[in-house]
């Protein structure tokens, strides 16, 4: 059976019906409402409270009342929602050497999101900004490599670049 929360009114009364100890049958769900991002319930924090009233029904009933705090062991994360990329995998014809080429690639947010992004791929300098040419040994150029800059920056792999909030374009050359 599903309650809405807050819960106002007693719910039914759940009979077990036997002498042999037993979990309640209790599931507790956290779903974010709207775009949630960020620390949603901090370690520590009572994120619900069941009050149960037990009675026997041997003798008088034993009568009790329980109540049990559930607190958080962790911090919840709620991963920042609504958000869309334009593309994930984009292709770009690089000119002759030397030149550069803008990466065109859009990332469109329906509210105010803090974003980054980082660049994973094959590398070949200790730094992580040069990539490898992955083309067959018959067609591969040798002797060039390819890095991306970023407001005159070039990245490395594997580390967050901060784009700010309510990004509209990627500007990576």
């Amino acid at each position: 059976m599903t309650y809405p929360f807050p819960l106002t009114t007693n719910t039914n009364v759940l009979d077990i019906g036997d002498k042999t100890p037993m979990p309640l049958p209790l599931k507790l769900y956290i779903t974010p409402v709207g775009a949630a991002g960020g620390v949603v319930i901090k370690a520590g924090e009572v994120i619900a409270r069941i009050h149960m009233y037990k009675i026997a029904t041997l003798g008088s009933g034993n009568p009790r009342n329980f109540t049990w705090n559930i607190i958080s062991n962790n911090n919840v994360v709620m991963p920042t929602g609504g958000c869309t990329v334009d593309s994930r995998n984009v292709t770009v014809d690089l000119p002759d050497f030397p030149g550069s080429a803008e990466i065109p690639l859009g990332v469109y947010c329906s509210s105010e999101q803090k974003l980054s992004f980082y660049l994973s791929g094959a590398t070949t300098d200790s730094s992580r900004q040069v990539f490898a040419n992955t083309a067959p040994d018959a067609t591969k150029a040798s002797g060039v490599g390819v890095t991306l800059m970023r407001n005159g920056k070039i990245l490395a792999t594997g580390e967050n670049v901060s784009l700010g909030t309510n990004a509209d374009q990627l500007r990576i050359s």
